[in-house]
């Protein structure tokens, strides 16, 4: 694997804004059940799947970048 590669997916955290039914919305909290990810959207009860929403993907690194605090 390449050190410097970078991987891209959505980030849902609270706060997060995402497009769903052609409308703009804030993401609530995040769970994990039976090893399916569920988006709860502010104002609304039910879960959102993540495929059903748009969001654009956050970039990850997988190594570990140097602390930049000057130890």
């Amino acid at each position: 694997m390449d050190p410097t590669a970078y991987y891209y997916m959505p980030l849902f955290k609270p706060g997060t804004f995402v497009q769903w039914n052609h409308q703009r919305e804030t993401v609530s909290h995040v769970v994990v059940r039976r090893h399916a990810l569920m988006v709860y959207l502010v104002g609304h009860e039910s879960p959102v799947y993540p495929e059903a929403l748009h969001l654009a993907p956050t970039a990850f690194r997988l190594t570990r970048m140097p602390d930049t605090d000057g130890l």
